[in-house]
């Protein structure tokens, strides 16, 4: 991949090459929004599906609205996941400042906890948005297309994962996080977040009942 090109833009090959690099960018926060932009396809495909049938008519107005709210999540979260790459290596280098003297380190060490702050604002946003995917999968896979409804739940699926990821990235920097307001902030999300998880897993777990009853 070329300097300076968005992994958003590049091939599944390429991004996955990259992931597997000995680079530590992009990483598992770059995929967790790749996985949120995903999900939110899946769901706005679904409805889309729906949209292209009559005998759906009547519930219309619900997929027009879902596919208007799944593809500004998947745009929004195409630009995060290059975000979350130039956050985490800008933290990376404030973890490479010098600490030869007293000075050095307590500058260090601020600059260090303003960047943590700031690089786990971005797993919380995907996080944020990954639970209304999951809202809107649940829509999906009790109103769309019957046909299309497991490729909803595999989008609650993919965002679960999102925000798995996500609550990972922000605990890892959360001992090193100086501002008090910061961290209850960063908590209160990680609290929000972990109540969707079991929504995705009733999501997909009602709909494989369904389909092996």
């Amino acid at each position: 991949m070329a300097d300076g090109e968005s992994h958003a833009r590049t091939t599944i090959e390429d991004f996955a090459a990259a992931l597997a690099s000995k680079e530590a960018t992009p990483g598992g926060g770059s995929a967790a929004a790749a996985a949120l932009a995903l999900g939110a396809a899946l769901v706005a495909m679904s409805a889309r599906l729906t949209l292209t049938r009559r005998r759906y008519r009547q519930v219309h107005p619900d997929m027009e609205r879902l596919v208007a709210k799944a593809d500004a999540i998947r745009r929004e979260a195409l630009g995060l996941i290059e975000s979350d790459a130039r956050a985490y290596a800008e933290l990376l280098e404030m973890y490479a400042l010098p600490r030869e003297s007293p000075a050095d380190s307590d500058g260090r060490e601020r600059a260090i906890a303003q960047a943590a702050l700031f690089a786990s604002r971005i797993p919380m946003v995907v996080g944020d948005l990954a639970l209304e995917v999951i809202r809107l999968a649940e829509v999906a896979v009790t109103k769309a297309n019957p046909h299309v409804r497991s490729d909803a739940a595999a989008g609650a699926s993919l965002a679960r994962s999102a925000i798995r990821i996500s609550e990972m990235n922000i605990a890892s920097n959360m001992d090193v996080i100086a501002d008090e307001a910061g961290r209850e902030e960063l908590e209160r999300g990680c609290h929000r977040l972990r109540g969707a998880l079991s929504r995705a897993d009733a999501t997909v777990d009602g709909l494989l009942e369904g389909l092996t009853a």
